[in-house]
């Protein structure tokens, strides 16, 4: 019997270079897995929800004596030092560029998202969250016009006004454009938009992007690395070999 084929959920934000980075190589290699959904997230969110978890973990060990106690660092339940690596990771963090052989890296990158992360908008988060919702058709290539024109022409995205020309460039009429530009900062579309990001971090991700696998004949979730691994042969092997149900798996096989 032929192995089903896997399926992918990748949590991206497309003013983050890595996500623009996976979002174009899951789309060129789109054969490899049964289904590839792109879930629209906010970076720094994702780090301000995971901060707060870890936070509120550690304020529990206090709370339970742990700290106060003289037991070694090793008698820490596993799972409490799981998550305090989490938190220096997300406190040390800097974005880092991943290598990907099958797309074109972003020129100059650095300047783009330097100038992106001072905006600090999160329309183009709550735009594609939109477009998903009023025209499913053209969401994903809503994600790939935004990614262009931000990486790749380096024009604004930070704006209701550049959404609108977005629209336009789409085929939304004009006045429907504008109804949707008018509404993205709605409690609806904010919602979404932050139960995308909570379930990135119930999925222990720090930052964008998350890439997700799921066997159809199985309930197991495998997070991996980087998209360079949905690449090799290696992780389907070690996916197979995966046996705990129904929990969050995480494979680590770095390249």
């Amino acid at each position: 019997m032929t192995p089903s084929l896997p399926r992918v959920k990748c949590f991206f934000d497309v003013v983050c270079p890595n996500s623009w980075i996976t979002i174009q190589a899951l789309t060129s290699h789109n054969s490899l897995f049964e289904k590839v959904d792109f879930e629209p997230v906010c970076d720094f969110k994702i780090g301000i929800l995971h901060n707060a978890a870890i936070w509120n973990q550690r304020r529990q060990v206090h709370n339970s004596r742990i700290w106060k106690s003289k037991k070694e660092v090793s008698e820490v339940p596993a799972e409490v030092q799981e998550d305090l690596g989490i938190l220096k990771k997300i406190d040390e963090r800097g974005k880092k560029l991943i290598e990907c052989k099958t797309v074109e890296l972003p020129a100059d990158w650095q300047k783009t998202y330097k100038l992106a992360m001072r905006r600090g908008s999160i329309i183009p988060q709550l735009y594609l969250t939109a477009i998903r919702e009023r025209y499913p058709d053209l969401y994903e290539p809503a994600i790939h016009h935004l990614g262009k024109r931000l990486w790749d022409q380096r024009l604004p995205v930070h704006y209701g006004c550049h959404m609108s020309t977005v629209s336009r460039e789409l085929g939304i009429p004009f006045k429907t454009a504008e109804d949707i530009v008018a509404r993205l900062s709605t409690q609806e579309n904010r919602s979404i938009l932050h139960n995308n990001c909570k379930e990135a971090v119930d999925f222990k991700l720090t930052e964008a992007p998350g890439l997700i696998l799921t066997l159809n004949d199985r309930d197991t979730t495998v997070k991996v690395d980087t998209v360079n691994e949905l690449f090799n042969d290696q992780i389907f092997s070690k996916f197979s070999k995966v046996t705990e149900s129904p929990a969050h798996a995480e494979i680590s096989t770095r390249l």
